[in-house]
């Protein structure tokens, strides 16, 4: 039988899932504090809604690493392509159905978040058979440099539709 989740993987999708929606009022509950503000969505833009996925996904990510302690640059360099795997699919289908609707439903974004979880962990477990990453460094600077760019756009976002409530 095929399957689209690895059983190993069910625990962390269910960490990923709740940990995002919590995180999707945690700049409310925080009193609009401006450090809760880089990791938690600040308004309804689909950019901003990226977070619940790629905070969640990175932090349960970590404590993955910390208590399985596979190797360190192919378990994070599968980890990037999925959670960009995820924020890509999640970005695709919010823009798909929502152009031609016309408009967006809050329980269809729901399910299509909960998709992108899934599609992150299946794009990591498809591609982390595959990838093989020799320097850490590299996958280092790509999580930093993604987190980077999650902390601009928060401060500082483009005039473009993806970044507009």
């Amino acid at each position: 039988m095929y399957r689209i989740i690895r059983r190993k993987d069910f625990p962390y999708i269910l960490i990923t899932i709740i940990t995002g929606i919590l995180a999707h009022f945690a700049y409310e509950y925080s009193g609009k504090n401006p450090v809760t503000a880089l990791i938690a969505p600040i308004n309804e833009s689909v950019w901003e809604h990226l977070k619940l996925l790629f905070f969640p996904f990175l932090l349960s990510s970590l404590a993955e690493y910390y208590l399985r302690r596979p190797t360190l640059a192919d378990f994070f360099a599968a980890r990037f392509v999925g959670v960009w795997a995820g924020m890509l699919s999640i970005v695709f289908l919010f823009y798909g159905y929502s152009g031609i609707i016309g408009r967006n439903f809050t329980p269809v974004d729901i399910l299509l978040f909960i998709i992108g979880v899934i599609a992150a962990y299946y794009a990591s477990g498809k591609f982390g058979k595959r990838l093989r990453c020799q320097e850490p460094l590299t996958i280092f600077l790509c999580w930093a440099f993604s987190v980077l760019l999650f902390f601009i756009f928060t401060c500082f976002p483009p005039e473009l539709p993806l970044f507009l409530q």
